[in-house]
């Protein structure tokens, strides 16, 4: 007892004053919550609104771009991919390069009359052999309406611009051009096949070194599959070269296509400009402003739109996070499992004809 006070009475005192103190210190700390989620709601609102504006302003620009660059009798085609890691594209920019793309590419080209300019733009790693085989081929059938009527070296109707990278695929659809201008940094790459996931010419090396009957059924029948594919390219990037990229007076000369689809070089390795030119390619690095311009406006707007697309009630509750643009959702779980999910979906698409390049 204190001066009379009841130690009990003191002890609840206390207590309640302790109690009194937490019931504070939370409300207090449950307001700086409040506080914290309505300013990372705010701030999210700001950014979502400055990507929009910047989307806005360089949607603008790349549509200017085009109608300058496509003035007069000149045919604009421009194959700019989102090069991002994202299992699904940003602003729903093609990845690679895939059938509706080439069917609208080849669509404006057999329109195009016989005294049309082309300008092909590539920013692509490539993608599927088919569509790029139908691009290419689409060129040189434009080509051959002005057979005779144009120098392909001095006077070039078909110009493949390059101010980044133009691999596989890509590379193929400007092997087609009469000149490709790239920027010094650029680089093409090799137009050997991805078959099952796989560079074609890998079968071949697994079955000599473990034999077919140590080597998994599967494996056997898509080096089959490659081989006979392997032979097709060949042939395909061999009629699809355009002659200004061989050696003057030597219009069957194949060394360039036989170089490029052979399978010995590994399939990202980069070609500069003047390793292209080495080759006998018709290569300049002349790219005009104009084309820098396109290119880096799209990219822009590719990376300027919002990764995840839900409602701002979602984003701001914090749900819907594992959405994706489109309402697909991102794939998740054992790496494990998710690498054979990966190669049995590339097996189907090989089976059935997509075949990457």
């Amino acid at each position: 007892m204190i001066d009379g006070i009841d130690n009990s009475v003191l002890i609840g005192s206390v207590a309640a004053a302790l109690v009194l103190l937490a019931l504070i210190g939370f409300a207090i700390m449950a307001h700086i919550n409040r506080q914290q989620t309505t300013h990372d709601r705010q701030q999210i609102v700001k950014l979502r609104r400055k990507r929009f504006a910047d989307y806005a302003a360089a949607k603008q620009e790349y549509e200017r771009l085009r109608k300058k660059i496509e003035t007069g009798n000149t045919v604009l085609i421009d194959l700019i991919h989102d090069l991002g890691d994202d299992f699904v594209g940003r602003d729903s920019a093609q990845q690679q390069i895939a059938f509706d793309e080439a069917f609208e590419a080849v669509a404006s080209i057999r329109q195009a009359n016989a005294r049309a300019n082309i300008v092909v733009v590539l920013h692509t790693l490539g993608g599927y052999a088919r569509p790029a085989h139908m691009i290419a081929q689409a060129l040189k059938q434009h080509l051959k309406k002005a057979k005779g009527h144009h120098n392909p070296r001095r006077e070039p109707k078909v110009v493949a611009y390059i101010p980044y990278v133009a691999m596989s695929g890509g590379t193929m659809i400007a092997l087609a051009a009469d000149k490709v201008a790239m920027d010094p940094t650029a680089s093409l790459g090799p137009i050997d096949t991805i078959y099952g996931g796989f560079p074609s010419d890998a079968y071949k090396a697994l079955l000599e070194q473990k034999g077919v009957l140590a080597t998994q059924d599967v494996l056997v029948m898509l080096a089959h599959e490659a081989e006979k594919y392997d032979q097709y390219a060949l042939k395909v990037a061999r009629q699809i070269v355009n002659p200004a990229h061989k050696p003057h007076g030597k219009p069957n000369d194949n060394s360039l296509a036989d170089h490029l689809a052979s399978g010995r070089l590994s399939h990202s390795q980069a070609i500069s400009p003047k390793e292209a030119k080495d080759l006998g390619m018709n290569v300049s690095p002349k790219v005009p402003e104009t084309i820098y311009g396109l290119v880096d406006a799209r990219i822009r707007m590719i990376n300027t739109r919002l990764e995840y697309e839900t409602s701002d009630q979602d984003d701001d509750e914090g749900e819907g996070h594992g959405r994706a643009s489109g309402g697909h959702t991102r794939r998740s779980g054992d790496p494990g499992e998710e690498a054979k999910q990966r190669l049995d979906h590339q097996i189907r698409q090989s089976l059935r004809g997509l075949v990457r390049i």
